[in-house]
């Protein structure tokens, strides 16, 4: 009887934990600003996890997901010479949400993410601003951030400098759910 009620009691809190988890999946577009070019591309492909107990947050992208740009060599640049995606085929980010305000239900508040974002085969530790909500038991979460290109040792060749800024806008809106 012991064992059981054991067995139980670790059940229950499996489940309890289990309440906290939510997955989801979202989008990330960039914009690159450039003095001759304006390029955009998006992709509808990014996937994310969070612990909401823990406030721990992860999302993954397949690079080469990515849509837009101004024309199919672009894009093939883009992966080929630049992000190089056969090679790092994944940009990952990996951290802790830090909100200005408890928001556990039907609320909505801001904060940052602060965690390791892997783009290229390099890592930088990034504090990112983060809008947060829940509604009808989902999790919105959204950002507006830059980057630096050279931070990811992504390389631009000089004929094409004007063209591509070495800074990227980049904005990311998830949409997750209970597990």
């Amino acid at each position: 009887m012991k064992v059981i009620s054991q067995v139980a009691l670790l059940f229950c809190c499996i489940l309890l934990h289990a309440q906290n988890l939510y997955k989801g999946q979202g989008n990330v577009m960039f914009i690159s600003d450039a003095p001759l070019e304006v390029i955009r591309a998006e992709s509808k492909q990014l996937d994310g996890i969070l612990n909401l107990s823990k406030m721990q947050f992860a999302f993954k992208i397949n690079v080469s997901s990515f849509d837009g740009f101004n024309s199919g060599l672009q894009k093939e640049h883009f992966n080929e010479h630049y992000l190089e995606t056969e090679k790092y085929s994944d940009a990952t980010f990996t951290g802790k949400l830090i909100l200005d305000e408890d928001c556990f239900s039907d609320c909505s508040t801001s904060g940052i993410s602060k965690g390791k974002l892997n783009i290229h085969n390099e890592t930088q530790i990034v504090s990112i601003p983060v809008s947060f909500s829940i509604k009808n038991e989902k999790i919105y979460l959204s950002s507006q951030f830059s980057i630096l290109l050279a931070d990811f040792n992504i390389k631009i060749p000089r004929i094409v400098e004007s063209k591509i800024a070495p800074e990227i806008d980049v904005v990311v809106e998830i949409e997750m759910k209970k597990l």
